[in-house]
This record gives C-alpha cells, structure tokens and sequence, in this order.
C-alpha cells in the first residue's frame, strides 16, 4: 500500500475530504506534530481548536480554551466514569452536536490520535489530516517531550531523582505500544481508501 507511514522515512500529510461539515480533524500517531500543525490555527479567530488529549484525559485544564471547558463539562455529564476509549466515538459525536449548535460561523478544528484510534473513516465529519511522520521519529520526539517535562519537575523539586528515572524507564516502556499505534494507523489509512 503507497499511502501507509513507514519506520524510517516521513510521508507527506493525506488529506481526505470526508463530508462537508466546517471541520478539520487533524490525527497521526503520538509526536507525529498534530498540535504543532493545529498551532497555525490557534491564532485565528476563525477557528477553534479542541484538541482530543484534554477531553480525553480529562485533564490539562489550564490549557483549555473556552469551548473546550464547555464540551468537556458536557461530556464529565453525560459520560461520569466512563472508559474513554471505549466510547470514544460517543464522546465525537457529542462534540460534533456541540459543534452544529454552536452559534457563530467557524471552522472548528480537531487534534488528536484518538480520531484514527477509536473512530472508522465513515465516522468522522468534515477533512481528515492524516500526519505521516514516521515510525522511529514519533517514537524519538514523544520520549524526549516526556523527558523534557520531568525534568522541569525534577528542576522544580516536584520529584525526587528516584521518581525521575523510575518515570523515564516507564514512559520509555509504555512508548513501545507505539508500534501498535503504527500498525492502527496503517489499517485505518487502507480502510480510508477502501
């Protein structure tokens, strides 16, 4: 398959036009640049950027903006206690009703991995942006942002150098499901031309 992102080498972005809903959905596996390429919206009054890692994790509260606050309270709601994953596509489809309610003329744009994850191509509503940055530089990028955090809190004597290296080893462990999420990303990419 000619479209599939490989280990080694990056491909550029697939854009895939899905319906003609005012969105853009931006995914690609973890460290692909998803937020750096929402970035260039971020400033525009013209779109809103809601990126999926806040909603999905619930967390990340200061950096949410308005509308992110408001669709993730409707969502801690609607779904209290829910597996995210599992009802992933519950949780797309209640931000796109958010979205056809809201009341001024924007393009909304959505990031996040959870998009080629948890969603099949027939689910998702306006243009799909697939990032195919390859397999060994999403996994080099997403260890060195971790490390990069920890050690702002190590610097910041929130953790101890024992929690330091103790995360490190287990994010470094936890990052090799990224080869699943390769794998994921490389059958939703077919199922997209099929």
């Amino acid at each position: 398959m000619k479209s599939k992102v490989k280990l080694l080498i990056d491909e550029k972005d697939i854009i895939f036009k899905c319906t003609k809903d005012n969105i853009i959905n931006i995914t690609g596996m973890i460290g692909s640049g998803k937020t750096t390429y929402a970035d260039k919206y971020r400033k525009d009054n013209n779109y809103i950027v809601i990126s999926l890692d806040c909603l999905y994790r619930g967390q990340d509260k200061e950096n949410m903006n308005e509308e992110t606050q408001n669709i993730n309270q409707i969502l801690q709601k609607k779904f209290p206690n829910q597996d995210n994953e599992k009802f992933f596509k519950e949780y797309y489809y209640e931000i796109i009703e958010y979205i056809n309610n809201f009341s001024k003329s924007v393009t909304w744009v959505l990031e996040g991995q959870h998009i080629y994850r948890f969603l099949n191509p027939e689910d998702i509503k306006g243009k799909l942006i697939i990032k195919r940055t390859c397999l060994v530089k999403c996994y080099i990028r997403s260890i060195t942002r971790h490390i990069n955090k920890k050690k702002i809190q190590l610097k910041n004597k929130e953790i101890t150098k024992k929690q330091y290296y103790s995360n490190i080893i287990y994010l470094i462990k936890r990052r090799t499901k990224q080869l699943k999420y390769y794998k994921d990303l490389n059958k939703f990419i077919q199922n997209l031309y099929h």
